[in-house]
């Protein structure tokens, strides 16, 4: 198993256990620019596995207003130098 693969492994984990938890960033549904979340757009749906828009500062808030209300967000930011 190499990293990609644990972590695509670890976001499924949380989403079966948990359907608070959503992921979300450029390109996630279909499975990430690293590939990262393969496949979980087909497994749990569009609603919890989805695509932004390409503005990282709007992301980190909809993950923050998303928390605030009792979600569980995972966001993904490809490149952390735009935040």
């Amino acid at each position: 198993m190499n990293l990609f693969q644990a972590v695509n492994d670890a976001l499924s984990t949380a989403l079966a256990q948990d359907d608070a938890v959503m992921v979300f960033g450029e390109d996630v549904a279909f499975g990430g620019v690293f590939r990262c979340t393969m496949k979980l757009a087909e497994t749990y749906g569009n609603d919890r596995v989805f695509n932004t828009p390409l503005t990282e500062q709007g992301i980190m808030g909809f993950a923050i207003g998303a928390a605030a209300e009792g979600m569980r967000p995972v966001a993904e930011i490809q490149f952390a130098d735009y935040v």
